[in-house]
């Protein structure tokens, strides 16, 4: 069994109109994190149906799935696939907890996003919590193909992987 994952992130609108896009980026390539595919893409109304699929709506509601449908469709989002060991598991401890206000220092929201459920609620608008990455690998294998095509994907040697091999 392989330790080598592949995860999607998505970094949000609000990362892109902040220009965070660069230091993000930069967060995974410094831990040892291989990007085999990225590109700007901006989702229209049936790309944020796909990606928000039907399950959003059962675990937090319609009017919630609508509001991250039509967020993520405000400005461009860069997407990337992220490989390296248990991908999937470090990319998300990297990322912070969903709830910007509750993610510690040192995490990608705990340094960047502030913004809490209870505000998001009051101005009943989604949390801009900066980025999404899949969150196991059943969402890994569903959402990495909505966004890039195979051809779209890039195998190399990284010099981490020439070091340790």
């Amino acid at each position: 069994m392989s330790t080598i994952e592949r995860t999607l992130v998505l970094l949000k609108p609000d990362a892109v109109k902040r220009g965070l896009m660069g230091e993000i980026v930069t967060r995974f390539e410094k831990a040892g994190y291989k990007i085999v595919g990225v590109k700007l893409k901006q989702a229209d109304a049936q790309k944020a149906g796909e990606h928000y699929g039907e399950d959003i709506a059962t675990r937090r509601g319609e009017k919630v799935r609508a509001l991250l449908m039509d967020f993520i469709s405000t400005s461009p989002v860069l997407a990337m696939v992220i490989e390296g060991v248990e991908a999937i598991e470090n990319v998300r401890m990297m990322i912070g907890a969903t709830e910007p206000k509750s993610a510690l220092p040192g995490t990608i929201r705990g340094d960047y996003a502030h913004v809490s459920y209870k505000h998001a609620d009051a101005k009943e608008k989604v949390v801009e919590n900066l980025i999404h990455a899949s969150a196991d690998a059943n969402d890994a294998a569903r959402e990495i193909p909505l966004w890039f095509g195979e051809d779209e994907l890039c195998n190399y040697t990284t010099v981490y992987e020439i070091h340790t091999q």
